[in-house]
């Protein structure tokens, strides 16, 4: 048996052959030694523990993964405001369905111009006359009793009983609008989520790593702030993450923000050079060496290297000046974030950006059709209806003077004659349900193969998929996954790019 690179049986010496080195001491040296053999088997075990904790990371860095000892590395999350507007003044307003949830609107209301104010000293509360009304109606706030676990996991110890755990879990949806005088502005249905699995008995979080299990408790001793959650969060802990995320998520939309996030690295092997640069803050050179890397022959291990591209253009993207060049960065990391769940979904760690690159995009989104809306020029005033000649009998053409009927009259005429000179096209029946999750699960359950799923996808007049982690977690229970999720994230990108209508003739 071999731990690292010592082997434990080298530590195992008779005490015969002891004895035969170092000659008999006599009775007295014998009945000593007698006493010291006997705590042989504990200095032994003090030993072997001494040398998982040592070389542990030496183990799990010879393969692909996040291993025990996790890298981290901060990046500086700057995204600009997803709307626009000239307005100094603002007043805040919360409410509630649920009269229970009063006390959550009531700390969302008192935090939300606190951040907004942090993030643009610009603006100022004004509950008499503001130049912009922000608007939150609390639609849903739970958090249920945590649910107990079990799961099997490798010890030391032989048939050892599964570990218990608990997961705890909380959501919190908010419906936020953004009104100045004229118009709204901006509008969203924000949720927050959190959702983190505790040991039994310690309380600590379940993806905590062994170093830091032995090192941030004398951190927490020092005074120091920890990187990880230290215990489960009490139900008045949870209520407040939960609001602070759905004030950040308001905050970024009115607001430019700059926050700095953690991020956690995979390494091993040839991602540990990368990894390298990373924690220096040379992006554009970490991206350049995963990408030009000879991708591993076993997809769940490439995972990884997937996984971190992603986490390279995600930095890229925030350090871009260029909207619509941060936008496609962003896209590019949503892509490589997804290749590596639908590779090896049961890796926690390539759910955590999901959200986080989803609202990114969703960010940008939102800012350029702010930005097109402020763009468009204002329609044209309709001008009064001149008397006109009416047109030659036999020539076709339509008489361009309004009768007595009215304007509507004479253009509910035209769209007529064209109808019927257009025949059956026209008439087209109603458009068909946009294809969602369920129906893509149904083909696949049904037997139908991927690539007329593929098809049906493509071809679908609309689309309306939940891209969700916990929606990609069902697709692929579901038998759902790689190629056609990659073209139901390419669909639904499509879907959110709506053309405008052609003028009519």
């Amino acid at each position: 048996m071999s731990f690292g690179l010592i082997d434990v049986a080298l530590l195992r010496v008779s005490p015969r052959s002891q004895l035969a080195r170092i000659g008999d001491p006599g009775p007295a040296g014998r009945s000593a030694y007698a006493r010291s053999s006997r705590r042989n088997p504990l200095v032994l075990a003090c030993i072997v523990f001494a040398m998982c904790v040592c070389f542990l990371p030496l183990s799990s860095a010879s393969a692909q993964s996040f291993g025990s000892g996790k890298k981290k590395v901060t990046m500086q999350r700057r995204l600009p405001a997803a709307v626009q507007f000239t307005a100094s003044s603002f007043a805040v307003r919360v409410t509630s369905r649920d009269a229970a949830h009063n006390n959550v609107a009531q700390t969302l209301a008192d935090l939300l111009p606190t951040e907004l104010q942090r993030e643009d000293k610009q603006l100022h509360v004004d509950n008499n006359a503001p130049e912009l009304q922000i608007s939150c109606t609390i639609t849903g706030f739970e958090t249920p009793p945590p649910v107990p676990f079990a799961r099997n996991e490798v010890t030391m110890q032989k048939n050892a009983p599964p570990k218990k755990y608990y997961k705890v879990n909380g959501t919190l949806t908010v419906a936020y609008q953004a009104r100045d005088k004229n118009r709204v502005i901006d509008s969203d249905n924000i949720t927050a989520k959190y959702s983190q699995d505790f040991e039994e008995g310690t309380n600590a979080a379940a993806n905590e790593s062994i170093g830091s299990k032995v090192v941030d408790p004398f951190k927490r001793l020092a005074g120091k702030k920890t990187e990880e959650t230290a215990t489960a969060p009490t139900p008045d802990e949870l209520k407040s993450i939960l609001i602070t995320r759905v004030v950040s998520q308001v905050a970024a939309r009115l607001v430019n923000t700059n926050e700095v996030i953690e991020v956690t690295l995979a390494h091993g092997k040839q991602l540990d050079a990368p990894v390298k640069l990373a924690e220096t803050g040379l992006w554009s050179r970490y991206l350049e060496s995963l990408e030009t890397m000879q991708p591993f022959p076993d997809p769940t291990l490439d995972a990884y290297r997937l996984y971190d591209i992603g986490v390279g253009y995600e930095a890229e993207a925030y350090k871009s000046e260029d909207h619509a060049a941060a936008k496609k960065l962003l896209d590019e990391a949503a892509i490589n974030y997804g290749k590596a769940l639908d590779a090896k979904p049961a890796e926690k760690y390539f759910m955590e950006p999901q959200t986080r690159i989803e609202t990114a995009i969703e960010h940008y989104r939102a800012l350029e059709a702010s930005m097109a809306a402020a763009s468009a020029p204002p329609p044209a005033a309709s001008a009064p209806a001149q008397p006109a000649p009416p047109a030659k009998t036999g020539t076709g053409t339509r008489s361009a003077t309004p009768h007595s009927g009215s304007t509507a009259s004479s253009t509910k005429s035209a769209i007529t004659t064209k109808t019927s000179n257009s025949g059956s096209a026209s008439s087209k029946t109603p458009a068909a349900p946009a294809l969602t999750n369920a129906q893509v699960v149904k083909m696949a359950k049904s037997g139908v193969d991927e690539d007329t799923i593929i098809g049906a996808i493509h071809d679908a007049a609309s689309v309306q998929f939940d891209l969700t982690p916990d929606a990609l977690i069902q697709l692929a229970q579901n038998g759902v996954k790689g190629k056609v999720v990659s073209a139901m994230r390419e669909r639904d990108k499509r879907s959110s790019h709506h053309a405008s209508p052609p003028a009519s003739n």
